[in-house]
């Protein structure tokens, strides 16, 4: 989405609406795999929006993942969606406007992984 009344009207993030697109990635639950109670759409938007900020670092472009912070209704109501569809994630994509450096401190992997057992 590129319409600015739109963009600060989904967003609850100024720096969210200031960029030239937002992404708005949803899903139909009905048309989705279902195993074991774990509803597949999470899933595979998930995976499909990482690809996209992944693909887009590589262009030079900067995305931010907005997963839970909006109002679905909100978007849903100012975009058109439709009831069954769900909206899972936002993605502002645009040049950024500063460098930052790469976070450098993590957790030490033993911290993280568990073998066999937790």
């Amino acid at each position: 989405m590129t319409d600015e009344a739109l963009k600060k009207k989904i967003s609850q993030r100024d720096w969210v609406a200031e960029a030239p697109v937002v992404i708005v990635a949803c899903a139909d639950p009905i048309l989705s795999g279902n195993k074991f109670g774990q509803p597949y759409y999470m899933l595979d938007v998930g995976s499909s929006v990482d690809h996209l900020m992944l693909a887009a670092a590589e262009q030079g472009l900067g995305t931010c993942w907005i997963g839970g912070q909006f109002d679905e209704k909100n978007v849903k109501d100012a975009l058109g969606v439709p009831d069954q569809i769900r909206v899972v994630a936002l993605t502002p994509l645009g040049y950024p406007a500063e460098e930052k450096e790469p976070v450098t401190e993590r957790k030490p992997s033993s911290e993280i992984i568990h073998r066999d057992r937790w």
